[in-house]
């Protein structure tokens, strides 16, 4: 016994010195040093850019405590691209240690982000990572309360962002001093008041390795752990992080192939000129300044459209789409299922969306086979998105996407996903692609983050967004071509049909994380290649079948994920289904617009569209009508309060008439 014991111990040891030997032996995709787990900003930043890019991160900390020749080893042998070091850790990781060892060995380039600058940095550590470019940090005490910061440096690095200048509330920020005879790059530079233009974050190369420098940068007021995420309006502050590992890892980050753009125009009928929108001129502005737009037509209109609007969609589909726009678009025709006392707007319970959402259908069908266009199964809500479960039914019924001002559904939180709001796409809910759109009064720099973080760019106007001219949208449309000159104006069909993101793999094949469960998988490389394909599901919902190009296609299920893996040779795509069962009988469902109460609001609306919008008086009652609310009372309970309010001013005109008369003649009344 004591023999086996001792055997025991001895083949421990062994173990124990060969793992030691091969520690650390990490596969991750990015290192970062640092000095203490307690930095809950920078890892949660590090954390939050790695997730949205889809790479694996390694914490490894240094100190007088610890050895840190380990770490240095881990990053001498790790199959990262990136290390990022924080400017404590500099103390411990010494420039010589690492750069010398790659510059003998040049078995790879690794690309460095020295992050957390500050002035109590010491200078020498700077200077010795830098090859000198970068002498010392200092307070910014000349830096207004509200900063502005422009992206300089070069495209290749900055990318879309190239040019910019991002604002942000300054409450604790230091500047960078370069040495002018070295080579250096600045890549984000603060606008003082009396200093001009002071760097935070700048590239040098040194051995031939890149090398990043960052000064700590805080825009937040100390965030709780439990509340903090990343809001968009503090871009300034993750944008070095997020510059830095797009630049480190290019395709092996989560990325669209292309970007993608759209305009919306709600509630148009195919009528020539509907209000203040004139489909042909607005044609010709497209041509003008290259975009599409798209129709978000309400199927109660089925059966208006005129043989001229007709014929432009016909003739000009590159410039011209319809999707869907509700039913009947009565009000919050998609509202709450249950509503209580001080809801302005009935309840509509689920068996009732799903009714509309069927008669909506069937109806588009209707105008498809009298009209001959074709319409895309993107559903944007009537006033504001419908609850959560109505998303299921969309999904159920086969439906693309869903397009609104939020992407969150009535009655929904937000997700706690810190990477959440990075992107105005998610499947959060029911596991059915809910994107944003937004108004074109967007700022330069909202266009060109949301274009550098790959995201699809979609407005929405109304018809009266035209009153000063078919051409009011081509000012934002040369903007977003001139940030993206490459950049794809198509259908809201074609986009959610290309909305997914690929990643290399280390295999040389592709990830694919897909949004859309009607997808079209293009291969734009040289190469033929395997896409390993992933979409969400909580398989609540029964899936009929997966085809690809028409025929039936295997899958598996790993957890709350569908997995397929398609060929595709280089140059070709690949058209991706995933089909849902459902009962739907389109040639079952009544198409008559049999309700009294909503054909006169359809006809009210359209008298509000089209005739009041021609003069000025019924523009600015419109735009009252809608501003004060009054539009929550209904047309008709308004008519009867308009009606009202006029009987009562004849009535005190009359009064009032009748005493200055009496006074002046001295009749009495």
């Amino acid at each position: 016994m004591k023999n086996l014991n001792m055997i025991f111990k001895i083949i421990s040891v062994v173990l124990l010195v060969f793992l030691f030997l091969i520690y650390p032996c990490y596969a991750s995709d990015l290192i970062l040093v640092d000095t203490s787990p307690n930095s809950l900003d920078l890892t949660r930043q590090v954390d939050l850019a790695c997730k949205f890019y889809g790479l694996t991160v390694e914490h490894l900390f240094v100190g007088e405590d610890r050895n840190n020749y380990q770490v240095i080893d881990a990053i001498k042998h790790n199959e990262s691209n990136a290390v990022i070091l924080t400017s404590n850790a500099l103390l411990y990781i010494k420039a010589r240690d690492v750069l010398s060892t790659f510059s003998e060995q040049q078995k790879k380039k690794i690309i460095f982000l020295i992050t957390g600058i500050i002035p109590s940095t010491d200078s020498k550590f700077l200077k010795d990572w830098s090859g000198g470019a970068v002498v010392d940090c200092k307070s910014s005490a000349d830096i207004p309360s509200k900063g502005l910061c422009k992206v300089t440096g070069l495209r290749n690095i900055t990318s879309e962002l190239f040019g910019q200048h991002i604002t942000f509330t300054c409450k604790k920020i230091c500047h960078l001093l370069l040495e002018k005879t070295k080579a250096s790059q600045p890549i984000l530079e603060i606008k003082a008041m009396n200093e001009g233009l002071l760097p935070v974050f700048v590239k040098t190369e040194v051995n031939g390795h890149d090398l990043f420098f960052q000064t700590e940068i805080c825009t937040y007021d100390s965030p709780k752990e439990s509340i903090w995420q990343y809001q968009r309006h503090h871009f300034f502050e993750i944008a070095p992080l997020m510059i830095f590992i797009k630049y480190a890892y290019g395709d092996r980050c989560w990325h669209s192939a292309k970007n993608y753009a759209n305009l919306i125009i709600d509630d148009p009928w195919l009528i020539e000129p509907y209000g203040q929108l004139n489909y042909k001129g607005l044609y010709e502005e497209m041509q003008n300044s290259h975009f599409h737009t798209t129709i978000a037509f309400i199927p109660w209109n089925y059966d208006r459209s005129k043989p001229d609007v007709v014929s432009l969609f016909h003739n000009h589909p590159e410039r011209l789409s319809i999707c869907i726009h509700g039913n009947n678009h009565d009000h919050y025709e998609f509202y709450k299922y249950e509503t209580g006392p001080g809801d302005p707007w009935p309840a509509k319970p689920l068996n009732t969306q799903e009714a509309n959402i069927k008669q909506a259908l069937a109806r588009m069908e209707k105008f498809r086979s009298m009209t001959g266009i074709s319409y895309d199964k993107v559903m944007v809500f009537p006033h504001s998105i419908a609850p959560a479960k109505t998303l299921g039914l969309l999904k159920k019924y086969n439906f693309l996407a869903t397009v609104n001002a939020e992407n969150v559904p009535l009655g929904s939180n937000e997700p706690k996903d810190s990477s959440f709001l990075l992107r105005p796409v998610t499947l959060n809910f029911e596991n059915f692609p809910s994107l944003k759109r937004y108004s074109p009064n967007r700022t330069q720099v909202e266009i060109a983050i949301d274009v550098f973080l790959d995201n699809p760019i979609i407005f929405y106007v109304h018809h009266n967004f035209f009153q000063n001219g078919v051409d009011s949208f081509n000012k934002t449309a040369n903007m977003v071509n001139k940030i993206q000159p490459d950049i794809i104006w198509q259908s809201l069909g074609y986009i959610s049909q290309h909305l997914y993101l690929e990643k290399l793999r280390d295999d040389g094949n592709y990830d694919v994380k897909t949004f859309s469960s009607n997808f079209i998988l293009e291969n734009i490389y040289q190469n033929d290649l395997v896409y390993f394909v992933r979409k969400e599901e909580d398989f609540s919902i029964p899936i009929k079948q997966v085809t690809v190009d028409g025929q039936p296609f295997s899958y598996k299920k790993y957890g709350n994920n569908l997995i397929l893996e398609v060929f595709i040779p280089a140059g070709e795509s690949r058209h991706i289904v995933i089909e849902y069962e459902n009962s739907l009988d389109i040639s079952s469902i009544d198409v008559s617009k049999n309700d009294p109460r909503i054909n006169r609001l359809r006809k009210t609306s359209d008298f509000r569209d089209i005739t009041l919008s021609k003069n000025v008086f019924g523009r600015v009652f419109t735009r009252v009508y809608y501003d004060t609310g009054l539009y929550k009372f209904g047309l008709i309970r308004l008519a009867v309060i308009l009606l009202i309010l006029f009987v009562l001013v004849i009535i005190i005109s009359f009064v009032s008439w009748r005493i200055i008369r009496s006074r002046k003649t001295g009749i009495k009344i």
